[in-house]
């Protein structure tokens, strides 16, 4: 005898969780920006804007490099292009 598992069909999102949340920054040190996104269950690391050598270094939520920026903004505007 086996056990079959008939596959339910998901719920659909609430409108809470399918609306786009804005990041939060934060910075925790000099030429340091942490981005936060509010999640359902908590924060969630979103990325970071680093100034290194006079460049804004920018890094997604994996830590995946997203470019080096002439300002601090640029550098928000790759991670926040990125947790879309």
């Amino acid at each position: 005898m086996s056990l079959l598992e008939i596959p339910r069909p998901s719920a659909p999102q609430s409108a809470v969780e399918a609306t786009p949340r804005r990041l939060r920054w934060l910075s925790p040190a000099n030429g340091l920006w942490v981005a936060m996104r509010e999640t359902p269950t908590g924060d969630d690391f979103a990325g970071f804007v680093e100034l290194v050598q006079g460049e804004f270094r920018a890094h997604d939520g994996q830590g995946t490099f997203l470019g080096a920026f002439e300002s601090r903004e640029s550098g928000r505007d790759a991670i926040e292009g990125a947790a879309r």
